[in-house]
């Protein structure tokens, strides 16, 4: 047990050093969830020092949606980002890099640290925790049956549904990380990808992959459709 608590005492000490002074990878059109992983090709010079000195350091990153008109940011780009731990990482001979993230979770950034001779840019910032309320239990729950019954309807229908997420929401019993999982595979508008990023509370964000499953569904069902009219 002393070995599990050492583990976790610098896991925690490693994230709250990154979050201090945190690499950005502003990114047009791509939304990083939670629970999800997200290969890259790093090529320019600015990022490669960004992935080395990640490498050589905590081993997190922050995958932000590169938006102009978030004028509210203190960086330009979205308010919250894709927290991504480096699992895997391959530099090639030319100094080019290929990374494999993991993403941990959801940070909002603060503000923007001084470049002191870097070619990448950094954040102060912090976690966004889930929010909940002993009034979310219950619809947590509907929305959580709500979303394995339609699943398992659309993969009655199309078995080649599977070939994404497989039998993941009729078997993970977490609702937190279904909901990014849905909404990472299912979503393709990259505003309200953005938006179900930034929903704190847990029950809005079931709500959101349920509307992208039912709205996946009803388009894969035409001919039940067709009878309706």
């Amino acid at each position: 047990m002393a070995d599990e608590g050492s583990h976790n005492d610098e896991s925690e000490r490693r994230l709250a050093s990154a979050l201090a002074a945190l690499p950005i990878f502003p990114l047009p059109g791509t939304v990083f969830f939670p629970h999800t992983l997200l290969p890259l090709h790093i090529f320019e010079p600015r990022y490669r020092q960004m992935t080395q000195q990640v490498i050589d350091g905590d081993g997190y990153m922050a995958i932000v949606l590169s938006d102009p008109t978030q004028t509210g940011s203190p960086v330009g780009c979205a308010r919250v980002a894709g927290l991504g731990r480096l699992v895997h990482h391959e530099k090639l001979p030319d100094g080019r890099f290929h990374i494999l993230l993991q993403g941990i979770g959801r940070v909002a950034l603060d503000d923007e640290l001084p470049m002191d001779g870097l070619l990448y840019r950094r954040v102060r910032a912090h976690m966004v925790e889930n929010e909940t309320s002993p009034l979310d239990d219950r619809g947590v729950q509907e929305q959580l049956n709500t979303l394995r019954g339609c699943y398992a309807r659309l993969c009655d229908a199309h078995p080649e549904s599977k070939n994404t997420l497989g039998d993941l929401p009729l078997r993970l019993a977490e609702p937190a990380v279904l909901a990014d999982l849905i909404a990472a595979a299912l979503i393709e508008d990259v505003a309200l990808r953005q938006q179900v990023l930034e929903e704190k509370r847990l029950l809005r964000r079931l709500e959101g992959a349920n509307d992208a499953l039912a709205t996946l569904l009803l388009r894969t069902l035409p001919a039940e459709a067709s009878l309706l009219n």
